[in-house]
């Protein structure tokens, strides 16, 4: 496998949602490492409402993919690109992705999807437009032959020396979107924790306050929710770490749907930190432990109080660093051997 340095001096079109701010994160890193890159976002819609129709029908929005990618393909066509890099490809059409091959007849194009195949509508008749496609998806990565697996990565603000002082804030810390049954189990644990009398922090994030409306509506854990119990401003990546440095065990509710390691999972090992988990996929991976990672049932929630009051115990050096940002880039760009 070449080395990630190699990426010095090559050009690469990036193509990402806006998620978090990650997006920015990987292409700081490309360029850190000597890439010219030039980012955009993938969708051509950022309101919240648009974001959840593309879910149900993306379809409704071609026209105006359409017209925004020909854009870039004006602005970019004269620029000779060694990689196409796309992320989740939602709103890309296949047509669109035609012209991208016309344009640039001699790059590689790469597809990483950090959401399940199901959940991105249509996403596999594309397939055939990218030389290379990862997933965080191990149970995707069985179905579909031409996808390798690849989980995500800690950015450089979670990187963090292993604490010795066992002085925290918070026993347990949650900070996410809100989805699915999220609401619902925290909940729960914060009812344990009222009980065992332990701290917990909860940064409960809503796109809209419509979807705060629209779920007192439609989710009985919202029936006495009230809007201080969410924030409907994204909270940094600093501002997430930092709670988390503060924090002697993270929780990590996966949506049901996914099988997937979610992006504060793979945070945690770079951060050295105990994690209390909804995805007992999370068994089959090189970093498991069960002193530091406690699997619980989402539908009949148990944490043993010993796993609160045990030491995190520290993981090879080479495993830690497989799921840095750089590893990652790495993978994705010369692909697994």
């Amino acid at each position: 496998m070449e080395d990630v340095h190699s990426i010095k001096g090559k050009r690469i079109l990036f193509l990402a949602p806006s998620f978090f701010g990650y997006e920015n994160k990987i292409k700081d890193k490309m360029e850190q490492l000597g890439a010219i890159v030039d980012f955009y976002d993938e969708r051509s819609v950022t309101k919240a409402f648009d974001r959840a129709l593309l879910k149900i029908v993306p379809s409704v929005f071609n026209k105006k993919t359409f017209g925004y990618y020909n854009e870039i393909l004006k602005e970019c066509k004269n620029n000779k690109y060694d990689y196409i890099f796309v992320i989740k490809c939602d709103m890309l059409t296949e047509e669109i992705l035609e012209k991208f091959h016309v344009v640039f007849p001699n790059a590689i194009f790469c597809l990483y999807l950090y959401d399940s195949v199901k959940n991105i509508k249509g996403v596999n008749k594309k397939f055939k437009y990218f030389d290379r496609i990862l997933s965080f998806d191990r149970q995707d990565t069985l179905k579909y032959p031409e996808m390798k697996f690849r989980s995500l990565f800690y950015i450089d603000d979670f990187k963090k020396e292993l604490r010795t002082d066992n002085k925290y804030k918070y026993d347990i810390s949650f900070c996410g979107t809100i989805h699915s049954d999220r609401f619902g189990i925290i909940r729960e644990v914060t009812k344990i924790c009222k009980k065992r009398k332990l701290s917990f922090y909860s940064f409960c994030y809503l796109q809209s306050k419509f979807i705060y409306y629209f779920y007192k509506v439609v989710k009985h854990e919202f029936q006495y929710a009230k809007k201080t119990n969410f924030s409907f401003v994204k909270a940094s990546s600093r501002e997430i770490s930092d709670v988390v440095d503060e924090s002697r065990v993270i929780l990590d509710i996966q949506h049901p749907k996914q099988t997937g390691l979610t992006m504060r999972t793979i945070e945690m090992i770079g951060m050295n930190k105990k994690l209390i988990t909804t995805n007992a996929e999370i068994k089959e991976y090189n970093f498991y432990n069960p002193n530091n990672i406690l699997v619980i049932d989402r539908k009949n929630i148990n944490i043993p109080e010993g796993f609160l009051s045990t030491k995190y115990v520290p993981i090879d050096t080479s495993i830690y660093d497989k799921y840095s940002i750089t590893a990652w880039i790495e993978d994705i760009l010369y692909a697994i051997e």
